[in-house]
């Protein structure tokens, strides 16, 4: 009795699986990112938008505001209180007009994930922390962790349905960025002292 009934679920279960939706699939994975406050990822390329130096280094965030960026070119810190850029190892504080990137508005990013458009898989690759799923899309707008406005890739764990990686490409300059998420660690923003 027990295995007809795994059969039968396993039967409805198969359908559902088959017609997934992949816009759905990448929607979720980019709604998991604001879910969960913020994001500790590995970054290179034009992080801190087209048209700026390339870069590569690690960022945390935690939304709205609070913000610390450890890269080659700045190490910067924003939060509601203030902001402060490291200097030769030395803390100093700066208006936050200085600092290229302040904020990560949850409303600007449903925005983004809202228009997400032209998804397409591009099939998986395994890695040692789980299979991943990758899509291709196009997005306009401040998605989790990347400006976005033109071409995008994701790749997203079949395990947990959160991103491992995105790529953008922005439309006009061609300048790209790389996320890397790093979910074994929540991300640390505080004030230097």
């Amino acid at each position: 009795m027990r295995l007809k009934a795994l059969l039968a679920t396993a039967l409805l279960m198969a359908p559902l699986v088959a017609s997934a939706d992949p816009r759905a699939d990448v929607q979720r994975a980019l709604e998991r990112i604001v879910a969960a406050g913020g994001f500790r990822a590995d970054v290179t390329g034009a992080v801190f938008g087209p048209g700026t130096p390339a870069t590569s280094g690690t960022i945390d965030v935690l939304f709205p505001d609070r913000i610390h960026a450890r890269t080659e070119v700045i190490d910067f810190v924003t939060t509601p209180e203030g902001a402060w850029i490291n200097l030769f190892g030395v803390w100093t504080e700066v208006d936050r007009e200085q600092i290229p990137v302040t904020a990560f508005a949850p409303g600007a990013m449903r925005k983004a994930i809202a228009s997400i458009d032209g998804v397409r898989p591009e099939g998986s690759v395994m890695t040692t922390a789980c299979e991943q799923r990758i899509y291709r899309f196009r997005a306009s707008g401040q998605l989790p962790g990347a400006q976005a406005n033109g071409d995008v890739r994701i790749w997203i764990c079949d395990k947990d349905g959160r991103p491992a990686r995105l790529e953008a490409t922005d439309a006009e300059s061609g300048t790209k960025i790389n996320v890397a998420f790093d979910w074994s660690r929540q991300p640390v923003v505080e004030a230097p002292r």
